[in-house]
């Protein structure tokens, strides 16, 4: 570790009465010579501070052994009277002077001087302009700095000397205005008969004369080399210290200080520097000290959650976990604490980190707000959400070192150290104005129950989900985090999924939630929000905008998401609902207060159209002699791409996406139940020509009028799904 020799100097300010250079100071006078005798007058009259002289009257001669006391003059009611007269005198001399305060109320007493410069009567910033212009000659000036590697001048104005004016005005106008009555009438006499001077304060600036200096001699300095301590591979070691050489920029520059605070201070300082010895801060002893410290931390530390919170439910039992003195040692590093030893420490970084791993099992979530609607789908309430409870990584990683710097100390092992604890705060805790609210983007899809949704099951699920979720501002949205986990338990079952090109109407759990996806995709769009991640189908859906699908998949080793987020400043409610009948819908709305955005799209074209073909006929003996079934639709690939402009209220862009979708070609496949005729025999089928037989495979449940299919889409190469996991898909 090096320390750099160019560090500030300690600000200095320093207050002299002496006499200096032009203009000359002289000592304060007793008395001010701009105080008129008229005010003099007036000050010592009603206060009798004359008295005319009594001649001397001869001392009497007592007989020897004779007392004597005169009966006329009472020794007790002489003194009585005295006191009595030293008082009144003392009340009537506070009154007048409080009197003659009050007159200079808001500007400075007569008889007051910042050193040579007379401040009688002047207000504030009458006083800042006379001391500025009396001690402007602070400011002109400079030191020549000569030392072995050359000389440097150094003006006062780049060394930021000059006069505080503030604070000698700020003193000046505090004389005689305490608030005392009694301290202040004393301030006011004492300034009129003898006058007062406050200190002249010169101010210099250390870090512009500690760079003016780094400039001249910090080249040809070698830093010392502190003595290091490292730990690499579960070991520690010391990495020794070197001395440095170089003029030593510090004193340098103290010495500097100490004659520019100087008021008489000559126009031409002459300072200088030799080369000297450099010593390290960190020496080899500090080091291999402070490895012994941290040996003493390596222990292994239990963490405990013992507190049940108030937001606690019935089940909550108290959390433990132990840090194992393997990872405590890899958290060690070295470095100078805040007084200047050298001394062990667990890097935050690296605790905070493994504290993250924790909150999760450890926290009480909070609860979101709800929404609810009325009949006619208007907002209706809100019901806010609650703080949860978790664990505060920053306060935990401040208690975990704490503790291990007392073991570093030589303090005992402690039984464990107890985890700070946070609230977790909702997405967004309240709406403000609810039923100011207006839709902000919105989409309708249909949609055809059958098996490659789950019979819908699969579309409908995600719109009860979504019904209600508030993303607050700033916040990104996953669509599938918010649908949750797409399981049986969850209201999800098997549909559709595309594996190399070709649809399995049952082959993936939660086959057709991309319709959910696509018609999300497009509110968001629609409202002009920020578009994260988006990915197209693998072939074109004639239900959906071309060019503006959007499929999601998780196989548990590769996710394709479908996200945004709410870059406005308001929070956006989603409510969401799917229709029921052979033909169903599904709409999505999101909710929020006006944006004034305006959305343009443009694009869509299909280019490089590839048309389809249907495949001859395929016999199978899953179904029923004679029954068909249509296993693949014939779809026309093509390139497309679309645009989309999102301005604001005044025409400024907020966004400019373009999405480009390649959609592949998918040849019909009409399946038939029984074998296959002999050879020449006419077709049972329409333009069938040179049907095929497949191996028997589970049977998908016949429609006897087919529909399009919502076959999810696997991504080229179609992901490989981990043994134990059942693909999740869709469309």
């Amino acid at each position: 570790m090096t320390t750099d020799p160019l560090e500030p100097f300690e600000q200095k300010e320093q207050s002299k009465t002496s006499a200096g250079t032009a203009p000359s100071e002289a000592p304060v006078t007793a008395v001010d010579d701009a105080m008129s005798a008229e005010l003099a007058d007036e000050i010592a009259t009603p206060m009798q501070l004359s008295r005319p002289r009594l001649p001397r009257l001869p001392r009497p001669s007592w007989p020897q052994g004779v007392s004597f006391a005169p009966r006329d003059v009472p020794l007790v009611g002489f003194v009585a009277a005295f006191a009595v007269g030293v008082a009144a005198t003392l009340f009537l001399l506070s009154v007048v002077a409080f009197g003659f305060s009050s007159a200079y109320d808001h500007r400075v007493l007569p008889g007051l001087r910042a050193g040579s410069v007379d401040l009688s009567g002047l207000t504030r910033d009458e006083a800042i302009a006379k001391l500025q212009s009396g001690y402007a000659y602070l400011s002109q000036g400079e030191v020549t700095v000569t030392t072995p590697v050359g000389a440097a001048t150094i003006t006062y104005q780049q060394a930021g000397r000059g006069p505080d004016v503030e604070a000698m005005a700020d003193a000046a106008m505090a004389v005689g205005h305490s608030g005392n009555p009694i301290a202040d009438a004393a301030s006011v006499v004492h300034s009129a008969a003898f006058g007062q001077s406050v200190p002249v304060i010169i101010l210099v600036d250390p870090n512009a004369l500690a760079q003016r200096i780094h400039q001249l001699v910090g080249t040809s300095s070698v830093a010392p080399q502190d003595a290091q301590a490292t730990a690499k591979g579960g070991n520690f070691s010391i990495a020794p210290s070197a001395p440095g050489s170089g003029i030593d920029e510090r004193a340098m520059g103290s010495a500097i200080i100490d004659q520019l605070t100087q008021t008489g201070a000559p126009a031409d300082l002459q300072a200088g520097g030799k080369f000297t010895s450099l010593s390290p801060q960190v020496t080899d002893t500090a080091a291999q000290n402070a490895i012994a410290r941290a040996q003493k931390m390596i222990v292994d530390v239990k963490l405990t959650w013992s507190s049940k919170p108030d937001a606690a439910p019935a089940t909550w039992k108290p959390s433990t976990w132990t840090i194992a003195a393997a990872q405590i040692r890899g958290w060690i590093v070295f470095g100078l604490k805040t007084d200047g030893t050298y001394a062990p420490a667990v890097d935050p970084a690296q605790v905070e980190a493994y504290l993250s791993t924790i909150v999760g099992k450890a926290s009480i979530p909070a609860t979101e707000p709800v929404v609810t609607w009325d009949a006619d789908g208007n907002l209706a309430n809100v019901t806010n959400g609650k703080d949860g409870v978790g664990v505060d990584p920053a306060a935990t990683t401040q208690a975990i070192s704490a503790y291990l710097d007392t073991l570093a100390a030589g303090s005992s092992v402690g039984a464990s150290v107890e985890v700070a604890t946070g609230p977790i705060h909702p997405q967004i805790a309240s709406i403000d104005n609810v039923k100011s609210m207006v839709v902000i983007g919105s989409k309708t899809i249909t949609f055809y129950p059958d098996v490659s949704n789950g019979n819908g099951a699969n579309i409908r699920q995600p719109a009860k989900n979504l019904n209600g979720q508030v993303i607050g501002p700033g916040q990104p949205f996953s669509f599938l985090a918010a649908v949750g986990p797409i399981d049986l338990a969850h209201g999800f079952t098997m549909g559709g999924v595309i594996v190399g090109g070709k649809s399995d109407h049952t082959g993936a759990m939660g086959g057709g939630i991309c319709s959910a996806s696509t018609t999300m995709f497009n509110a968001a769009a629609n409202a002009g929000l920020q578009i994260d991640e988006r990915h197209a189908h693998f072939y074109y859906i004639n239900r959906y905008p071309v060019g503006r699908d959007a499929t999601v998949y998780s196989n548990g080793s590769t996710t394709w998401d479908l996200r945004w987020t709410n870059d406005t400043p308001y929070p956006i409610v989603i409510r969401s609902w799917a229709t029921y009948g052979s033909q169903s819908s599904i709409t999505i709305q999101l909710w929020s207060m006006p944006t004034n955005r305006t959305v343009t799209w443009s694009g869509g074209v299909e280019v490089d159209p590839v048309k389809a073909t249907d495949n001859p006929p395929r016999y199978v003996s899953t179904l029923k002699p004679g029954v068909t079934y249509r296993a693949e639709y014939p779809t026309n690939g093509f390139k497309t791409s679309v645009a989309r402009l999102v301005t604001d209220s005044a025409g400024a862009v907020i966004h400019k996406d373009t999405w480009g979708s390649v959609y592949g070609v998918v040849n019909g496949q009409l399946q038939i139940g029984g074998t296959p005729p002999p050879s020449g025999s006419p077709s049972t089928s329409p333009g069938a020509a040179s049907p095929s037989q497949e191996a028997p495979a589970p049977a998908p449940t016949p429609a006897p009028t087919p529909v399009p299919t919502d076959t999810p889409v696997v991504p080229v190469p179609t992901p490989t799904p981990a043994p134990s996991v059942r693909r999740r898909k869709v469309r």
